[in-house]
């Protein structure tokens, strides 16, 4: 059961990897895309953040730098705190360990959120995936169905 899961999908589908997430949410089997909210965010902003954590759970999914392309990552949200590690990839109008130290500081119940991500390397306007991502898709979109029903009962608000 996936009810109540929010996803956030942030990238942009006409820059290389960048577009990776977005690839990835329009593989999911039509079923679950009808039980999830989908929210396509682009940049993700701190708001947006707040308002999916705060009505149930919620799986941020977005490109990564700081590991091999077509390496899926999952991670709670609270590790994106400390800007360590992988970092989503995306061109966010301010960087994602902001986002979610403002997201905590409003309210938003961090635990109640994870992120799922794709190692990329291309985001150039105009290119298509990179061979080692669209290699990688298959995994990832299967991580992303994975998480959704295997923590579909969770309830955080």
């Amino acid at each position: 059961m996936t009810a109540g899961w929010t996803v956030l999908v942030c990238g942009d589908r006409g820059r290389g990897d960048d577009g990776a997430a977005v690839v990835a949410v329009e593989r999911l089997p039509r079923r679950l895309r009808a039980e999830i909210r989908i929210r396509a965010c682009g940049q993700l902003e701190p708001d947006e953040l707040v308002s999916a954590l705060l009505s149930g759970p919620c799986l941020l999914l977005d490109t990564v730098h700081g590991v091999a392309p077509g390496t899926v990552v999952q991670m709670p949200l609270t590790q994106l705190l400390s800007g360590d590690g992988p970092s989503p990839a995306s061109n966010h109008a301010v960087p994602m360990p902001i986002v979610v130290g403002l997201a905590a500081a409003l309210g938003a119940p961090l635990q109640c959120g994870a992120f799922l991500g794709i190692g990329g390397s291309t985001s150039n306007v105009g290119e298509l995936l990179s061979p080692d991502v669209a290699a990688g898709l298959e995994d990832y979109v299967a991580a992303i169905v994975a998480h959704l029903r295997v923590r579909g009962g969770v309830r955080c608000v």
